[in-house]
């Protein structure tokens, strides 16, 4: 009986790569970001601050996920920008505040998209 530890070199040595990691970054995380900051965009102008906070949350969840993946700069930056939208909007219906939170989810869009 082979211990853990040889059986692991032996599947590497074969190419089996038991702890391979992709050759490239899955670009599906950042382009869902991308998509749901637009709809959190498209929520902040209806001065829907509910619908903004989870588009919010959930494009920073994706774009976590893509700058694991790819880190940038850009990403990181975006990522910020919707923390702070989120901030601005989370438990307001002040429409100064949601219109603010709008405009910080659209620096990030920006941001993010330069990364394309």
């Amino acid at each position: 009986m082979l211990s853990r530890r040889l059986t692991i070199i032996a599947m590497m040595s074969m190419g089996l790569g038991v702890f391979a990691q992709p050759a490239f970054a899955d670009p599906a995380y950042l382009e869902d970001a991308i998509a749901e900051t637009r709809e959190a965009i498209a929520a902040g102008k209806q001065l829907q601050a509910g619908s903004f906070v989870e588009h919010a949350d959930q494009a920073i969840d994706h774009a976590r996920s893509a700058v694991w993946q790819t880190p940038v700069d850009e990403i990181r930056k975006g990522i910020k920008l919707m923390r702070k939208a989120v901030k601005l909007a989370k438990g307001t219906n002040s429409d100064k505040r949601i219109a603010k939170a709008t405009e910080q989810a659209e620096f990030a869009l920006v941001q993010f998209e330069a990364v394309k």
